[in-house]
């Protein structure tokens, strides 16, 4: 491949060629000699410096966003001769707009020699984002040719979304739990019920032996106790194709998955068990669970969900509806602007769900062509509707300090 000089001196050695052809004079002549010499023993250093080279990545399957990875690669030099100044382009769809290639330049490396070299990544935005092709670029030592190599060298890398610490959050609806298929107790609080006896475990305290079944069975017997308080919360957010406003980062899908993500950690670390569905482009339901498995299962999905279902957050919430246990809490992320989904969340009024909602401003994160502004007497219509629902109300702009927006109950 030429470079831009290389065209010029291309060009130029034609042209001496074709003036020393017709005017028959010496030092033109000797020009061209010199300009044809340059250009010939570019184009011979080139294949001589040529890299023939293997390259491995060595990167963490996950990380969060923002964070600053550190890339490791090992390179190798298949040939039997030294090469000189060569550059190393590595790509990675996960960086910033201006930074999806990472530029790396090696001066020397000897024959049959291996190399360690790293750089750092900026994980700029969640999702499943890979690393490479990789592509080596070698140039003449004039600079008039130019070889660029592509190498099929790919790395995944899942980007969780960045989460901020809640301090505070509504308390939850309690509810109860089955054991053995059989409703224990209706809940309000944090308490144990007795259900029955088992044989002895080691680790289990003395307190809770039971000393008739031990005597009849002449081994240690212990009442078996099982947590019936628990809380449960159903989360639900907007994947409607279209109503993701804003650009980059700072659109409204991007703070639903922060916030959701970031109540969802809170949550957990409460011991409260959690649901999440999402009707993007495919239905998604993460059924209730707790524990850091979980955690990780709902973070997976916050780090690669995308806005771009066919069904409104009206329609959601009525499928939620089925799934929804009664005396628990629903939670949804919603724009201001949408009234269909505040009738929706009647229902869960009526069954006894208690409702926690975030509302964020859409008029902070820029215009949609599908959705339409409303104007003061539909907003005060939609501050009324929501004050009826009895929810508890998070209100979000674009440029908010989520922080300190949930730092208070």
């Amino acid at each position: 491949m030429f470079t831009l000089k290389g065209l010029f001196l291309l060009i130029a050695v034609v042209l001496l060629l074709a003036i020393a052809w017709n005017t028959d004079i010496t030092m033109v002549y000797i020009f061209f000699v010199i300009a044809f010499v340059m250009f010939l023993l570019s184009f011979i250093h080139l294949q001589f410096n040529a890299p023939d080279i293997n390259i491995t990545r060595q990167v963490y399957d996950t990380a969060y966003e923002d964070d600053m990875l550190n890339v490791k690669m090992d390179i190798y030099n298949k040939r039997p001769l030294s090469i000189y100044f060569f550059e190393i382009l590595d790509k990675f769809s996960g960086a910033a707009p201006d930074e999806l290639y990472k530029s790396l330049f090696i001066l020397n490396m000897k024959g049959r020699e291996g190399k360690k070299i790293s750089y750092i990544a900026h994980c700029y935005k969640r999702g499943l984002h890979r690393f490479g092709p990789i592509t080596i670029i070698s140039q003449d030592a004039l600079g008039f040719f130019k070889i660029k190599k592509i190498l099929n060298v790919y790395s995944e890398l899942l980007v969780y979304p960045n989460l901020f610490r809640i301090y505070a959050f509504p308390v939850l609806a309690s509810g109860s739990v089955s054991w053995m298929g059989v409703e224990t107790a209706k809940i309000s609080g944090d308490s144990h019920e007795f259900f029955g006896v088992r044989e002895y475990q080691r680790g289990d305290r003395m307190s809770r032996i039971h000393w008739p079944s031990t005597a009849r069975h002449s081994r240690l017997i212990v009442k078996q106790f099982e947590r019936n308080a628990v809380q449960e919360a159903t989360i639900v957010i907007d994947l409607k194709k279209g109503h993701d406003i804003g650009t980059g980062k700072e659109t409204t899908l991007e703070y639903s998955v922060k916030i959701v993500g970031s109540i969802v950690r809170h949550l957990m670390n409460e011991g409260v068990f959690v649901q999440i569905l999402g009707y993007g482009k495919d239905a998604v339901m993460i059924p209730f669970g707790k524990g850091e498995d979980h955690m990780y299962k709902i973070l997976e999905y916050l780090a690669k969900v995308r806005a771009d279902g066919d069904l409104t957050l009206s329609q959601s919430l009525e499928e939620a509806s089925f799934v929804t246990s009664h005396r628990s809490t629903l939670i949804t992320v919603m724009l201001d602007n949408d009234m269909d989904s505040l009738s929706s969340l009647v229902q869960f009024k009526v069954k006894g769900i208690k409702l926690i909602v975030v509302v964020l401003s859409t008029a902070t994160f820029g215009e949609s062509e599908e959705l339409v502004f409303l104007d003061t007497e539909a907003a005060k219509k939609f501050d009324e509707a929501l004050a009826g629902l009895e929810a508890y109300v998070y209100r979000i702009s674009k440029g908010d300090n989520l922080e300190k927006k949930f730092e208070l109950v």
